[in-house]
């Protein structure tokens, strides 16, 4: 039921997407706890919620989920606004994922897209998250003395371990889970060929089956076809060696009794007799050709 579940949420893209902004969205609630103090920036504390935020676009198939992740994220207590925290993290991850799906997604080498994932997420904190919170801050929370450059150089100098694990974390995910897609999509592959190859063999199995049987019922043919042969043989053996002679016999009897008669009227009968005996053996000779017409199918002509 779980597997059944799990096939329904990844077919549905919207679904999918919803299911994955919901997750990391409560994941950077969690990292939001681990937390860096700042003290130079008015109680201002830094956390690691980035991590989850930034792997969940790895996952995103579009933009909206976005909006799902930076309202979520809001749950976790903050040092400065709601309206702060959520516009930088929208505008920063949606041009992170821009840059993700442009730039990172095309490069195959391994080693290329971790380059470029660090120079991405790298931008994601110096050009979009600290300028953004810093100038966020100061329209909702103004202070005097307030020097963009200043502010913009020590907060990059206290967050540069939550940007240098942000950035190795984020990284290291996305290798692994890019080797882990490809072998996904191999293994995809390789059943693909086992299943055609299964068919391929069955379908010549079933064919030489078919041929098996088709020379089975071959050789039953040819062996009743053979056998009948035979009989017919026998029959022409029988007719020859009985039937046949019997008129022969009377005929060269006939013969030897004509050479020897000179009686007219005896001569006469002997003759209708010798005339009765060679219709007999026309007759046995008819008989003899058919059979051997139809039962060996001889030509007309080799009667």
């Amino acid at each position: 039921m779980v597997s059944d579940i799990r096939q329904k949420i990844v077919a549905s893209p919207v679904l999918s997407d919803f299911t994955n902004a919901v997750f990391f969205g409560v994941l950077s609630i969690l990292f939001g706890y681990v937390k860096i103090q700042m003290p130079d920036f008015g109680g201002i504390t830094a956390d690691f919620r980035e991590i989850p935020l930034l792997i969940g676009l790895f996952y995103l198939r579009s933009f909206w989920p976005i909006l799902i992740m930076c309202g979520i994220t809001l749950v976790t207590p903050s040092s400065v606004s709601w309206v702060t925290v959520f516009s930088m993290h929208f505008i920063a991850l949606f041009f992170t994922r821009i840059a993700y799906v442009k730039l990172i997604v095309p490069i195959t080498l391994d080693w290329r897209k971790a380059i470029g994932w660090i120079v991405v997420s790298t931008i994601y904190y110096v050009i979009f998250i600290v300028p953004l919170l810093i100038i966020f801050n100061q329209m909702i929370s103004p202070q005097s003395g307030y020097v963009f450059g200043s502010y913009y150089m020590k907060m990059l100098q206290l967050i540069k371990y939550e940007l240098v694990v942000t950035v190795l974390v984020t990284t290291m995910y996305l290798v692994q889970l890019d080797i882990r897609r490809r072998l996904i999509e191999h293994e995809l592959t390789l059943e693909q060929q086992v299943r055609d190859r299964t068919q391929a063999l069955a379908s010549a199995n079933d064919k030489l089956q078919s041929m098996n049987e088709n020379l089975d019922d071959l050789a039953i043919q040819r062996s009743l076809k053979i056998k009948d042969q035979l009989n017919t043989l026998n029959k022409y053996a029988q007719m020859n060696s009985h039937e046949l002679r019997a008129p022969l016999s009377n005929i060269l009897g006939l013969v030897s009794l004509l050479k020897k008669n000179n009686d007219e009227e005896e001569r006469t009968l002997l003759i209708e007799s010798l005339d009765v005996s060679a219709e007999r053996l026309d007759e046995i000779i008819n008989q003899m050709n058919e059979l051997l017409e139809k039962e060996m199918k001889l030509p007309a002509d080799r009667k």
